[in-house]
Parts: C-alpha cells; sequence; structure tokens
C-alpha cells in the first residue's frame, strides 16, 4: 500500500514535526473534553530505530503512547487491527491507525488518562525513559518478525475479540 510509504519517506526531524502536527491537530480537538489536561503540552521524544521500524514516545495533555513508524516495504495490516511486534523489553501489542493524509503508524498506549502527571517535564521524562525500557541500547541488524493478532470476532466487526496470547 502506497499509503504506508508516506511516513517512511519522511527523514528523522521531518517525521518528528510530522507527528508533533498530526498530535497537535488532535489536541486542538481534545482540549474540551474531561481527560485533556491543561498542564501538558504534545512533545514527540527524538527517534529511535529498532528492526525494520522507527519508535517515537508521545506525550499529549490526554495520553501517553509509543508510536511505531514502518520502513518503506513494510505493508501494515488494516487499521485496528493489532501489532505485535518483538522488542528487546518482549512482545509489545501496537493498534495500527493511519493520519488524515494516510500516513500509517502503529500506536501502544502507555499512560491514559495523563490526570497523574502535573509537569511537563516529568512526562517527558517518563516518556523517554518508557522508550529506553522498550527498546533498550542495542540495534539489531536483523528484521524481528511480524505477529498480527486477527481473530473470527474483530474481524467481522463483533468488538475487540480475544487475544492469543
Amino acid at each position: 500500500m502506497i499509503a504506508d510509504a508516506l511516513l517512511s519517506d519522511l527523514d528523522d526531524e521531518e517525521l518528528v514535526r510530522r507527528l508533533e502536527d498530526f498530535w497537535r491537530a488532535a489536541d486542538t480537538r481534545m482540549s474540551t473534553l474531561p481527560v485533556h489536561n491543561p498542564a501538558l503540552a504534545v512533545m514527540v521524544t527524538p527517534l529511535r530505530r529498532f528492526g525494520r521500524f522507527r519508535f517515537a514516545a508521545v506525550v499529549t495533555p490526554w495520553c501517553m503512547a509509543v508510536v511505531a513508524v514502518p520502513d518503506t516495504g513494510i505493508k501494515l495490516p488494516p487499521d485496528g487491527v493489532t501489532l505485535r511486534l518483538d522488542l528487546p523489553a518482549g512482545e509489545v501489542d501496537f493498534v495500527v491507525a493511519s493520519m488524515e493524509d494516510g500516513g500509517r503508524y502503529g500506536t501502544a498506549s502507555l499512560f491514559s488518562p495523563m490526570d497523574e502527571f502535573d509537569d511537563q517535564v516529568i512526562a517527558e521524562e517518563v516518556a523517554l525513559a518508557a522508550l529506553d525500557e522498550l527498546l533498550g541500547e542495542t540495534e539489531p541488524s536483523e528484521t524481528a518478525p511480524l505477529s498480527i493478532n486477527l481473530d473470527r470476532r474483530r474481524l467481522l466487526g463483533f468488538g475487540r475479540g480475544t487475544s492469543d496470547g
């Protein structure tokens, strides 16, 4: 799918800017909801590479998540499907999603809502520490296999389905 290449074609600086723009636009829509923490702002960590993905932690006033952006040539499953990636910290499930322009990525929630954070600096430190824990210090040279958690209930649109592990 060509749309998967939209984000993967960007260099690291451009990708961080694109992610920040995307989450800031969402922040505008989320700002009136009760889960919005006005003490926090959108921040995207520097990117880290592992296998054939680039990862960043995202801090927003309503959630903290890790985003996985595939390299060119990696075809992601449909939106809403769980993509299980084998990271140094273990297997992590990312839900596949799309931006308005078609850019596709996986996201794994770390915190939601963000009411336990009242300081931007602390939230950013937690985001960086979480990324360090998930990815460790090594950068593997081999591609890790992809695994997709797809069951009949989810495929037919009947809720979240069951996990296979």
